[in-house]
């Protein structure tokens, strides 16, 4: 199974929910930077109900390691809020997390509350995948990608609120962001082709 990087700049989405017909899904996109320990992006709930819940939040905050004794495993403990237009803005709070990962950053439980129509939903215990499928090997681009389909660039959304909300503090801090992910194309497009050389190698060899 991939690994995720513990060191630099990484994007990740996770879905937070127990996929039970009528429950809550949260869907977390994030820039995770392993250096500051800091956690940046937004969040999404939606549920089936009548009517429908659709609920969307900036989200910041940080994450650290927990200590235990040998041979367990150190877990990571995120703790995020949230509101419309990040953390500069004079938007009250309305998204709160603690999330609680395995220490390979792929899965978890998390406790949330979220604020809507002027009362707090409380969500606990509810578990946390990553999709790996999401996650690049590296931070990648965040322009936007085949305008006939193709993926959604993880701060498309989040570029977007800020610029809608003129809020200068957090556009630099995405603009900060974004440009370490376009920095990074070159390195990805060279171990790309190393990685699809290798596999080559190994067919060939079979």
């Amino acid at each position: 199974m991939p690994t995720i990087p513990r060191i630099g700049l990484f994007p990740a989405r996770y879905t937070v929910g127990t996929g039970l017909p009528g429950a809550p899904t949260l869907t977390l996109g994030l820039l995770i930077d392993t250096p500051r320990r800091t956690v940046i992006g937004g969040a999404s709930i939606t549920q089936a109900v009548n009517p429908p819940l659709d609920f969307h939040a900036d989200t910041w905050g940080s994450f650290s390691y927990m200590a235990l004794m040998p041979p367990v495993e150190t877990p990571i403990l995120m703790t995020l809020q949230g509101n419309t237009g990040g953390p500069e803005s004079n938007s009250i709070t309305t998204f709160r997390l603690h999330l609680v990962l395995n220490g390979d950053w792929h899965a978890g439980v998390a406790n949330y509350s979220y604020l809507i129509d002027g009362r707090w939903q409380d969500i606990s215990n509810v578990p946390a995948k990553l999709d790996l499928e999401f996650v690049p090997l590296e931070p990648g681009p965040v322009i936007p990608g085949d305008p006939h389909g193709g993926p959604t660039p993880l701060y498309g959304v989040s570029i977007q609120h800020a610029v809608a909300t003129g809020d200068l503090a957090h556009m630099k801090t995405l603009a900060t962001f974004a440009q370490q992910q376009l920095d990074s194309r070159e390195g990805i497009k060279a171990g790309l082709s190393a990685l699809n050389e290798e596999i080559a190698r190994l067919e060939a060899a079979r």
